[in-house]
């Protein structure tokens, strides 16, 4: 990739974000200019705020497993302090630059983006939509990873509604960011079969893993200004918040949120990722 591309990366830092994201920060390390990391929720919500408004738009066992995953990854770096269990610690380890911020919208983290002139900015997990002002800050404007077979199950959860509605297949998806959220042009698919009995935490490891050689696969297109394939909107599907009659059809599907094993395997060390 010829040096003067500059890429710029706008993701929660969690877990999952730090796993699909190793792939390009192997291959682009010196060309990437900058990760801005969103800490507020879909609202710039922070903390204790964040978890009551989920509460009010999810159901129970849903919110468990969030706050439980989020505590084991916290946990697992405490054990593991020379892994990498979240973005954070890899960009320190980089020594790439890295901007903190509850909202997409605030003013700093647009001049921030603004100064690093990106060609292409990479959304992986983010929060927040970003919009139309910011792409423009890019001259390739920006890509996003979804974790489902766009068009269908675009949206929330994605690997949660694959169970819920008993796939036995799904997958992720590159694709350029519009004014809508997971509608523009899809640069890469990779498909996934879902095993029986799988857990959504496990699935969304997989998924996450498939996303690794997507994203790095999809910058690379994107760098050489492929445009993409059209998605058929038609066949669209959107889901939001899992509540408790989908997580009832989960569990009869004979899928499970979280199994013991997976946090077993998380706090051993056995499946972080860490590179």
């Amino acid at each position: 990739m010829p040096s003067q591309n500059r890429l710029v990366i706008i993701t929660n830092g969690n877990h999952y974000a730090r796993v699909i994201l190793e792939g390009v920060l192997a291959a682009y390390a010196e060309n990437i200019a900058g990760v801005v990391i969103i800490t507020g929720d879909y609202k710039g919500m922070t903390g204790l705020r964040s978890l009551y408004t989920l509460s009010k738009v999810t159901t129970w066992p849903y919110l468990i497993y969030k706050i439980f995953s989020l505590l084991t990854f916290k946990l697992g770096q405490l054990l593991h302090p020379k892994h990498y269990y979240s973005l954070k610690s890899l960009t320190e380890k980089l020594n790439i630059p890295t901007m903190f911020g509850d909202s997409i919208k605030s003013q700093g983290i647009f001049d921030w983006i603004k100064e690093r002139k990106p060609n292409l900015i990479i959304s992986v997990s983010c929060p927040q939509l970003i919009g139309k002002k910011i792409l423009d800050l890019s001259t390739r404007g920006g890509i996003n990873i979804h974790s489902s077979l766009l068009p269908v199950y675009a949206g929330l959860a994605p690997y949660y509604w694959a169970l819920s509605k008993n796939e036995s297949e799904t997958g992720t998806t590159v694709h350029y960011m519009t004014a809508k959220f997971d509608t523009g042009n899809i640069l890469v698919q990779k498909h996934l079969q879902i095993k029986p009995g799988i857990s959504a935490f496990n699935l969304f490891q997989q998924l996450s893993e498939l996303g690794r050689a997507a994203l790095l696969e999809a910058v690379e297109r994107a760098l050489r200004d492929e445009i993409g394939v059209l998605q058929n909107l038609e066949s669209r599907s959107y889901y939001s918040n899992p509540d408790l009659r989908s997580y009832k059809v989960l569990k009869r599907n004979g899928f499970y949120l979280i199994r013991l094993s997976d946090w077993f395997n998380i706090l051993t060390g056995k499946k972080n990722g860490a590179i």
